[in-house]
C-alpha cells in the first residue's frame, strides 16, 4: 500500500519569508558599509594628480612644516604638534635625549601629542603607553626607518 503524508506547507512558507527577509536585512548592510566607505563628494570631484616618486626623508619634513604653517595661518587657533618617542622600553625627546615618563605626561596639553612607536609593538603594550601618558589628544603612529635608524645608534 502506498501512503501519503500530508506535509504541512505553511510552515515552510514562513521559512521562506524569513530566509527572504534575512536576505534582505543582509543586503541592506552591505550596502550601508559601503557607504560608509566611500569618499565624500568633495574627494570625488578633486582633479586626480599624476602620481610623483617618492619623497625623501628631508623633503616630506620640508613638506609637512609647509602645510603645517599654511593650516596654522589660516586657522586662529595656534597649535604646534609635539613628538616623543618609544623605542625600546624607553621614552625620547625630538633631539633624542632620554626622558622618563613623568616629562612624557607633562607635554602642553593644549598641543597634540603624536607618541611614535616601533611597528613590532604588541597592541596590549601601545594601549598601556596610552594609559601611562595621560595627555586629552595623544596619537600614535609608527617609527619610520630613519627615526628608528637614529634611535638604534645611540643605545
Amino acid at each position: 500500500m502506498h501512503q501519503h503524508t500530508n506535509h504541512d506547507t505553511s510552515t515552510q512558507a514562513m521559512t521562506e519569508v524569513a530566509l527572504g527577509l534575512s536576505m534582505a536585512f543582509f543586503s541592506l548592510l552591505i550596502l550601508a558599509l559601503f557607504s560608509i566607505g566611500l569618499p565624500e563628494q568633495t574627494l570625488k570631484n578633486a582633479p586626480v594628480q599624476k602620481i610623483q616618486q617618492p619623497f625623501t626623508d628631508a623633503e616630506q619634513l620640508r613638506l609637512a612644516a609647509s602645510s603645517g604653517e599654511t593650516s596654522i595661518n589660516k586657522t586662529s587657533e595656534n597649535k604646534k604638534q609635539q613628538y616623543a618617542f618609544y623605542f625600546n622600553g624607553q621614552f625620547y625627546n625630538t633631539q633624542l635625549n632620554h626622558i622618563n615618563i613623568d616629562n612624557v605626561s607633562h607635554f602642553d596639553t593644549e598641543q597634540p601629542l603624536i607618541l611614535a612607536v616601533q611597528d613590532n609593538l604588541p597592541l596590549k603594550q601601545i594601549m598601556a603607553l596610552r594609559q601611562q601618558i595621560h595627555h586629552p589628544n595623544l596619537s600614535i603612529t609608527m617609527l619610520n626607518q630613519s627615526w628608528q635608524t637614529q634611535l638604534e645608534k645611540i643605545q
